[in-house]
């Protein structure tokens, strides 16, 4: 007599196989859901720690010099944020492969349409106002403001007074929002001296 398997065996078998099947998709698809969660909030962190980066370097290597608006006439300050704007511009000492130019360059910080750019212009007082090059650093934030330490008190504008247009503040404080979480970054310039005219 032969053996073989009755269709009630065939059927429970083909059950407990489509159930197997049923969760090892399932996580799969939670694995890859996961992987890509993941994957965002790395690409999202490593934005952060890139902007980080350049916005303290920039600040780690200001330079206390006057520079000069479009038109030719002397800004009001070495160092100027305007919370208005949302902004703040500084000089800074580039590394620079062209030997032809100075290292020192004008730095802008702004922030439009929910995101944070850095504009680095091609001079420290350009003349053309598109000679610069432009790079969005933090994208979907809001609530971007920057705010300035001066004599242990924190000022929503730079320079404070005349006596504060020839320095560079203390700290700078940079706010904002991602997803409704809120961060901040203070930061050292590591420049105390004054410029002299």
């Amino acid at each position: 007599m032969n053996k073989g398997f009755t269709l009630i065996e065939i059927i429970i078998s083909l059950i407990i196989l489509s159930i197997i099947l049923l969760i090892s998709s399932n996580l799969l698809k939670s694995s890859i859901n996961y992987q890509e969660a993941t994957n965002l909030k790395l690409k999202k962190i490593n934005e952060l720690n890139l902007a980080s980066t350049i916005i303290r370097r920039d600040l780690r290597q200001a330079v206390n010099v006057p520079s000069r608006d479009f038109f030719g006439n002397k800004e009001k300050g070495t160092f100027n944020g305007d919370y208005a704007n949302k902004s703040v511009s500084f000089n800074s000492y580039i590394n620079d492969i062209s030997i032809n130019t100075s290292p020192i360059k004008k730095i802008l910080y702004f922030s439009d349409d929910n995101t944070l750019y850095r504009r680095q212009y091609f001079s420290s007082s350009p003349y053309k106002t598109d000679d610069y090059f432009e790079s969005a650093l933090i994208s979907n934030v809001s609530d971007v403001t920057f705010t300035y330490m001066h004599e242990r008190r924190w000022h929503n504008s730079w320079p404070v007074g005349e006596i504060t247009s020839r320095k560079i503040p203390s700290l700078v404080r940079v706010d904002f929002k991602i997803n409704n979480n809120d961060y901040y970054w203070l930061i050292e310039p590591d420049i105390n001296n004054v410029y002299q005219q």
